[in-house]
């Protein structure tokens, strides 16, 4: 066997791996942009139906703050166990 036959037989399954993952990678990443945005965008909908006093000493109290914090962990939890997949699929 010479050396470019074996270089070849090894990317091969490299290459499936690595495009199977991008493949699973991108297709998870759009799924959470869309739930993610849905989810702000009726979280914040539901929070201006208040009254405006209400809405006005909620900012004053970091509602707002609280809302993107809450989010951006939810989107990090979603992101880091989809991350644990990716991982065990490129070991096995």
């Amino acid at each position: 066997m010479n050396l470019a036959a074996f270089l070849i037989g090894l990317v091969g399954p490299l290459m499936a791996r690595w495009l199977a993952s991008v493949g699973l990678s991108l297709l998870t990443l759009t799924g959470l942009t869309v739930a993610a945005s849905s989810l702000k965008s009726l979280v914040l909908n539901n929070l201006h139906s208040l009254p405006a006093a209400g809405v006005q000493l909620g900012g004053l109290m970091g509602l707002w703050e609280c809302v993107g914090l809450v989010l951006g962990a939810i989107t990090f939890v979603i992101t880091w166990n989809s991350a644990k997949g990716f991982w065990s699929l490129a070991k096995a």
